[in-house]
């Protein structure tokens, strides 16, 4: 099918779904103002309302868009949202996912009665469980990609991406991850030893200390188990192949790796801005090692089991070594 143009942003002329598209847009521009005034002191309520509201609008304008793709796209490229609209999608609601978690469990005492690893862990739990909900809507919902093609190979091949390595099936998928761990964990370890010692900026760790072995399988369980599954799911699956689709291997290996590094210091502080940013950067540059590596994994295997064990993997010796320190 021959690409045709695109409507424009105020555009329902042409529009496979302009009622969702008007939903979409009025949403997002109420949640987007109300999260100013919550910033400027509106309240948390007011907060938590903007949130949702950005979350429902972004999510039905993404939607909006799949449905227009999947019209105005050719079959072999990328049918879902654009890679930003995604991210953009599902950040609202995994930053709102844990405080519905904590008003879930308020009258059970909320967080106050879990220790720190255990709030980690639901906290864990419930941020990726909502961007997995979200790309269930926005891309398997659309009927832009099957889970099957979200965690392997797409059905129809893509020109823009290389032919994948399937040598060995699900087992080379596990050694791959494996045999890059130890380089990948090298490498970042190196990496971020000289940027903290030219800047002096030490990013916190998102796991609490493990002081003894049951709050060590807690870790483990959010970083071996729920933080790699639903961040592949999410990066690579999804946003990586809409890059490598439409664009290339090229754009689909560091344009995720940014995003995937950027992710990691939306939650990063500081006693200045000053300090916040020095931070943020040190944050950021040390995942894009791993971010790249994930990246380049996926386009030669074309397979989540891959990345989900390089990153459990990478994941797990950091634990570890924090563990043992």
């Amino acid at each position: 099918m021959d690409a045709r143009p695109r409507p424009g942003l105020l555009q329902l002329e042409g529009r496979e779904a302009p009622a969702l598209y008007v939903l979409g847009l009025l949403a997002s521009v109420g949640g987007g103002s109300l999260f100013f005034a919550a910033i400027a002191g509106a309240g948390e309520v007011a907060l938590a309302v903007s949130l949702l509201a950005l979350s429902l609008g972004l999510i039905g304008l993404s939607g909006a868009s799949a449905l227009q793709r999947s019209v105005d796209t050719p079959a072999w490229s990328w049918r879902g949202p654009g890679p930003l609209a995604i991210f953009w999608s599902a950040l609202p609601l995994a930053i709102l996912a844990p405080a519905l978690l904590l008003l879930l469990f308020a009258p059970f005492g909320g967080f106050g009665q879990l220790d720190a690893a255990s709030a980690t862990l639901a906290i864990a739990l419930s941020t990726n469980l909502a961007t997995t909900l979200v790309v269930a809507l926005i891309v398997v919902g659309t009927g832009a990609a099957r889970w099957s093609e979200i965690t392997g190979e797409h059905s129809i091949p893509s020109p823009n991406l290389p032919v994948a390595d399937r040598r060995g099936g699900a087992l080379g998928d596990v050694a791959w991850g494996l045999a890059l761990t130890v380089p990948i964990v090298v490498a970042a370890a190196l990496f971020s030893a000289l940027l903290i010692q030219s800047t002096g900026a030490v990013p916190e760790s998102p796991l609490p200390p493990s002081g003894d072995s049951r709050a060590l399988l807690i870790n483990l369980l959010s970083a071996v188990i729920v933080a790699p599954i639903g961040e592949e799911i999410l990066y690579r699956g999804v946003i990586a192949q809409a890059w490598g689709r439409q664009s290339g291997a090229r754009r689909a290996i560091v344009f995720s790796a940014i995003v995937f590094a950027f992710a990691h210091t939306l939650n990063i502080g500081g006693e200045s801005i000053g300090d916040a940013l020095a931070v943020a950067g040190v944050a950021f540059a040390i995942r894009l090692p791993l971010g790249l590596a994930l990246g380049w994994l996926w386009v030669r295997r074309r397979s989540l089991l891959a990345t989900i064990v390089l990153h459990a993997a990478y994941n797990a010796v950091l634990v570890l070594a924090t563990f043992a320190a």
